[in-house]
């Protein structure tokens, strides 16, 4: 494992990804480890006039910022024992696995929506790609 103690949680707001926030607080309580929360805008603008993109992204960022400041406020978590950062991208699992990596995080613990059969073989899985693209462990936490 990395030197540092982050553990990077990927925040989507689905329900599973709120359960893996839940068990990498537990974790990072137990282990005196720093959450590093990374939520991905991928949402295309492609609809939203070029001017006023800039201004599309910023207010999805601030959305997403307050969103999460809230839910770990009802968690108890302290604004000290947290990192927040917000990436735009195409690729969410390639992003995610990049952050780690430039943050020397210790793990990775993220939701999985748990797709299967034809749904995930067209749309994929951030879940598995996040596993085959990390360069440290990844807990997949699927309640």
């Amino acid at each position: 494992m990395a030197t540092t103690k982050n553990i990077l949680v990927p925040i989507d707001f689905s329900k599973r990804s709120r359960a893996a926030l839940n068990h990498a607080i537990g974790l990072a309580r137990e282990l005196r480890a720093k959450l590093l929360l990374v939520h991905v805008i991928t949402a295309p603008a492609t609809t939203v006039p070029l001017p006023l993109r800039a201004q599309y992204y910023s207010e999805l960022e601030r959305e997403a910022v307050r969103s999460i400041e809230s839910l770990l406020r009802r968690k108890k978590v302290k604004t000290k024992d947290y990192r927040l950062i917000i990436l735009q991208g195409g690729d969410a699992a390639r992003l995610i696995t990049q952050q780690a990596a430039k943050s020397r995080s210790s793990m990775i613990v993220m939701g999985s929506q748990g797709r299967t059969g034809l749904r995930r073989l067209i749309l994929g899985s951030v879940a598995e790609k996040t596993i085959r693209y990390a360069r440290c462990p990844v807990l997949i936490v699927k309640r």
